[in-house]
């Protein structure tokens, strides 16, 4: 490692793992590529470390200065899904596609629950109702109605 890469590495937040160019290993009959791999802290050694390579290939250990370009083109290529699944707030469902639409179907149900709850609060006067209020004075049950209704239609 550079010493400009590990001083680099002493601003990094030590709970989060991050994708660095690093060296192909200099073995006969393999073209000397530069790679990307997962930079992670190391507790045990209190040092950062790099693994293989994205595409499997064995890599020198550290990372490469900031901003060496990456020729291997298997790692380019997963570049998009580790940059993904590296990225703060990542979940491992967000890349099940039946996840997303499980969420949606329960929020939709959930709004849809608020909708029947706001039809009864419409409904009797002892919760706020129509017939309770005044001139100029909403409803909370139509108001709680319209809402739910807005937010069906938005994310739909």
């Amino acid at each position: 490692m550079t010493d400009q890469t590990a001083t680099e590495a002493t601003e990094l937040d030590k709970s989060r793992r991050y994708l660095v160019p690093v060296e192909s290993l200099q073995l006969p009959d393999e073209a000397h590529l530069v790679h990307l791999s997962v930079y992670e802290w190391e507790p045990r050694w209190e040092h950062w470390v790099t693994g293989l390579a994205l595409c499997g290939t064995s890599a020198g250990q550290g990372a490469l200065p900031e901003g060496t370009a990456v020729t291997c083109p298997d790692c380019e290529a997963y570049r998009p899904k580790y940059d993904r699944m590296l990225a703060p707030g990542y979940r491992r469902e967000d890349d099940d596609a039946d996840a997303p639409r499980a969420r949606a179907e329960a929020a939709e149900a959930l709004l849809k629950r608020y909708v029947d709850i706001a039809a009864v609060t419409h409904k009797y006067r002892i919760m706020g109702g129509h017939d309770s209020l005044g001139e100029n004075l909403s409803c909370s049950g139509c108001a709680l109605a319209e809402q739910a209704k807005e937010h069906l239609e938005k994310y739909r």
